[in-house]
């Protein structure tokens, strides 16, 4: 697979199959994954990667969190800012519409909605998850190092024949999550990701979201 077929291809996989992923594979899949692009060569990142036990722990622990607080913790990096445009509120609720349509989850089932929102927890049944960190010194050009890393892992794991799906929402219970791992004042989780073998048999799995035309974004000075 070369790189044009793993960037079009990948999706954001949301039901996985029960095989393994060998600590080895992952190792492989973050050993290229290091030649991301990185302003300065900072290399900003880092990568919890869980699995087995621990992970079930993380997602019980995630679900405990939010039975106490269903709107999530007070966060100091919110997910979405506080008045999005309503161009990009149509976007989002598109993508919404139309998974649970294939998933044949009613409007008005809020209970399923409900649940299915907390499968993110579950890493959509993933066998293993990658958190990324980041130190709080950094700024945005290294926060967008951080997103250039995530896409590389996405697209070297498509290439060896595994999904992935970007999980935001681990913002819902940051600072829980922080003080399980352990990690220092300074480190902040930005994000989770599930990692295993695509359910190609799962409806949810053809998802895939609609992207505007690049007559739309882009402009061209001097041609």
């Amino acid at each position: 697979m070369d790189v044009i077929e793993a960037i079009q291809t990948r999706i954001s996989t949301r039901a996985f199959t029960d095989e393994q992923i060998s600590k080895e594979a992952i190792q492989e899949i973050l050993d290229i994954a290091r030649y991301s692009p990185s302003s300065s060569n900072l290399q900003p990142w880092k990568t919890i990667v869980v699995t087995g036990d621990e992970k079930k722990a993380i997602t019980d622990l995630a679900l405990q969190t939010l039975m106490a607080n269903p709107a999530g913790e007070d966060d100091e990096y919110p997910i979405y800012p506080k008045d999005l445009p309503q161009q990009y509120q149509e976007r989002r609720a598109g993508v919404g519409k139309a998974m649970y349509e294939l998933m044949g989850i009613e409007r008005d089932d809020a209970a399923a909605r409900q649940g299915w929102m907390l499968e993110n927890f579950n890493f959509y049944g993933a066998p293993a998850a990658i958190f990324f960190t980041i130190d709080r010194v950094h700024g945005r050009n290294q926060w967008a190092s951080l997103g250039m890393f995530m896409q590389t892992v996405c697209l070297v794991a498509e290439a060896k024949g595994y999904g992935t799906c970007m999980q935001e929402i681990w913002a819902m219970v940051r600072k829980t999550l922080h003080s399980h791992l352990q990690l220092s004042d300074n480190e902040v989780i930005y994000a989770g990701m599930a990692l295993g073998v695509p359910d190609k048999t799962k409806a949810v799995n053809t998802l895939r979201t609609e992207r505007e035309s690049v007559d739309d974004f882009a402009t061209f000075i001097g041609f």
